[in-house]
This record gives structure tokens, sequence and C-alpha cells, in this order.
């Protein structure tokens, strides 16, 4: 559809139907978090809205026997998810709130504490590399965090909404009600326009990159996976921008569940593919990556958890978060290309 366009033309429509399709998947978590858990609409429904196209590019780089590519699409848009992504949540979310904070709902709590859990299959592979193991334990788990979830109810006397907590906004206690069915349309034509357009951004800005020849360290641990998770951002300020706690808690279960598909079902996939293709675990460069992974899902699932209510700080760190692991990630992956090049180059003069 796209392919006699020019990049630039490509990215300008792609980013634009995704800004829509964001708004449109925003404002069907609204109306389904009304009528159902925000840890089911937000950590099951919408992140897996937003983590299959990202899944379908993550599959054909292990596919094109391009691992690295991969392990920047889990390790690079994860680390966005849990700083930028979530950071521009709370932000905005606390800031157009009177308390100018939010309560997390107990379940999405929970998700939090099972994001924590998570990491142990993630910062296994790092430490083992490509491991038949790591895989199996990764998929595993994630099969165990769905049947969990679809379990888990939260009785309808215990949720925690706004004005039980005294921190409503007017608008909230005057809106009608919407039916589910709109949700639903909303959701899925949003759904539907993410899988149609987001191969193309993702696209653009790999071309884009490449035609400005920007390193390829940053095209594979930034900007591919900042360009993928773009859906998701867009979403996070969607859902946060009226201060509703309900949606706050939807958007923040959305990137907890995406993040818990990545560090377990998508490393467990890494793992697999590298047991199973032979690949190289390049060493520091993949295990740094998924390291700093980590080190910013742990930051996400401990300010979910630990503390009992979230406040614009809490973006601010997370923020600066993102620009610590930056540093580190690129330096470490920068110094890995230039001594393989080194390396490539006196294997020539040898042969």
């Amino acid at each position: 559809m796209f392919e006699e366009l020019p990049y630039y033309v490509v990215g300008l429509i792609s980013f634009i139907v995704l800004v829509f399709a964001s708004w449109c998947v925003g404002e069907g978590g609204e109306v389904l978090g009304k009528k159902y858990d925000a840890s089911i609409i937000g950590g099951l429904v919408i992140a897996w809205l937003n983590t299959a196209p990202e899944a379908i590019f993550f599959i054909t780089a292990l596919e094109s026997s391009n691992p690295r590519f991969a392990v920047g699409a889990v390790s690079g848009s994860s680390v966005v998810v849990c700083t930028i992504a979530l950071g521009a949540c709370l932000y905005i979310g606390t800031n157009a709130r009177k308390s100018r904070s939010i309560v997390l709902q107990p379940q999405v709590k929970r998700q939090c504490m099972i994001l924590g859990m998570s990491l142990s299959v993630t910062l296994a592979t790092a430490i083992f590399g490509f491991q038949m193991l790591c895989g199996v334990a990764g998929v595993l788990f994630y099969i165990g965090f769905i049947i969990n979830s679809l379990q888990t109810r939260i009785p309808d006397g215990e949720k925690e909404d706004d004005v039980e907590l005294g921190m409503g906004e007017e608008e909230d206690e005057h809106e009608e009600d919407v039916p589910t069915y709109k949700g639903v349309l909303y959701l899925v034509a949003g759904g539907l326009l993410i899988f149609g357009f987001s191969k193309p951004f993702i696209s653009s800005v790999v071309e884009a990159a490449s035609s400005l020849k920007v390193n390829p360290v940053l095209l594979a641990f930034f900007l591919a996976p900042i360009a993928s998770e773009m859906p998701e951002i867009l979403e996070s300020v969607s859902l946060s921008r009226k201060g509703s706690s309900q949606n706050i808690n939807i958007a923040y279960s959305n990137l907890v569940g995406g993040t818990i598909t990545k560090t377990t079902l998508l490393t467990g996939i890494l793992s697999l593919y590298g047991v199973s293709r032979g690949f190289v675990w390049e060493s520091p460069s993949f295990s740094v990556s998924l390291i700093l992974l980590v080190i910013c899902a742990s930051a996400t699932a401990g300010i979910g958890y630990f503390f009992p209510k979230q406040q614009s700080w809490h973006a601010l760190f997370l923020v600066g978060l993102f620009i610590v692991t930056g540093i580190i990630e690129y330096t470490t992956n920068s110094s890995f290309e230039e001594h393989t090049a080194e390396h490539i180059q006196m294997e020539q003069v040898m042969t």
C-alpha cells in the first residue's frame, strides 16, 4: 500500500493514524474499564493489542537470523515502556487530579508483584545466555500469568474508585453510561489500525535512520524500540489525561502486562530460537541489555507495589532512569561494535 511513497510520507501518515488508533483504544479502555477489572482490560486485552505487532517484528528478526534486533526489541522496548511510557502516564495522570496522586487497585498491584517475579527469567537469561530451560520457564510463566489473571476477580464491593477514596473529579460523577459494545468497537477499530500501521511506521523509522547513516546500535536499541512502543506511549497519554483513577489504573496495568509478556514469553522464545538456531550470545552486549531491562522493570514493579500512592516525582525518576540506562546501553554496545570491527579487520589482515 505504501511501497511507492517516500519513507517520510509513510512515517507521517502512519504516525497520524497511530495517534487516532491510540485515542480509540483509550476510549474503548475507558468504557470497558467502568464495567470490568482494570487489570483484565489493561493487562491482557489492551496489552496484547499493543504487543502483538511488536511480537511479529520480534519473530521476523529471529526468522531472519538477526538476534541483535530481537534483543533490542525486547530490551529497548521494555525500557521505553517502563520509563518513558509509564512516566508519561504518572506525570500527566497525577497532574490532572486535585490530589496530585493516584492509588493503584489491588489487582494492579498484584500484577506489579508478578512483574517483579517474572524478572527471574530475564535475569537468568542475561547470566546464562541461550538456554532451553530459560526458554521453557519463560513460556510457562506467561501461561501461568494468563491463567492467574483470568481466575482472579475483585468483588465489586472491594473495588476502590475515586469517590470512595475522596479523590474523584466532579466530571466523573456525571458521566453517562456508555454501552459495552461501543467500548468493544473502539478497541477493535484501534487494534486493527495498530496492526495495520505499526509495521509501516517502524519501517519508515528504520529506513530514515539508515538513509541518515545513524549508528546501528542507536537504531537497534533505541529508535526501533521507541517506534514500536509509540502506540503504548500515546495510549498512556490518552488514558491519563482526564485524571480518572480507573483510566490511570488501566494504563498502568497495560504497561505492566505488556512488560510481563516481554520478560517471560518473548524472552523465552528468544532463548528457544537461540538454542535451536545456534545463535551466538554476544557478551557483554546482550547481557547488559537484559540487565538494564531488569533494572527498569524492577523500578516499575517497585513503584506500583511498594508505594501506597504514586506521584509525579515517580515519573521524573523514571525519565532520569531512562537517560542513565540509555547512556550505559549506547556506551556498552558501541564499544562492542568497535571491538567486533577491529577483530574482523585483524582476521582479514592475517588471512
